[in-house]
């Protein structure tokens, strides 16, 4: 099972996820005409779907869209610190499926 951490950074937390090549190992190919539906489970079970998107110019690292990883954002109360644990898993029905869980520190 590939399993990713990352600290989130402010900008993960008030504008969009950046993913990072260690992500990206496990993640679908990214398609430069469409953003790509990630489907993406939290620790409680709820779904959530997720954009992964190619940016343009210098910067071009990929990234989760604004819209869907903010409403997760907002829903779990997440601040830049938190650290973020994503990873893959099979899954009978859906083959390959995303798992996303959050661990905040104990001492801010």
């Amino acid at each position: 099972m590939n399993r990713f951490e990352k600290e989130l950074t402010p900008s993960d937390v008030n504008q969009r996820l950046a993913v990072t090549k260690g992500m990206l190992e496990f993640l679908p190919q990214i398609d430069p005409e469409h953003d790509v539906p990630i489907r993406v489970l939290d620790e409680t079970s709820k779904v959530y779907v997720f954009y992964l998107s190619g940016r343009q110019g210098r910067d071009k690292k990929p990234v989760f869209q604004a819209k869907q990883w903010r409403v997760f954002v907002k829903e779990r109360g997440i601040a830049a610190g938190d650290v973020m644990y994503f990873w893959q898993e099979d899954n009978a029905f859906y083959q390959t499926e995303y798992r996303i869980a959050l661990l905040k520190p104990l001492f801010p």
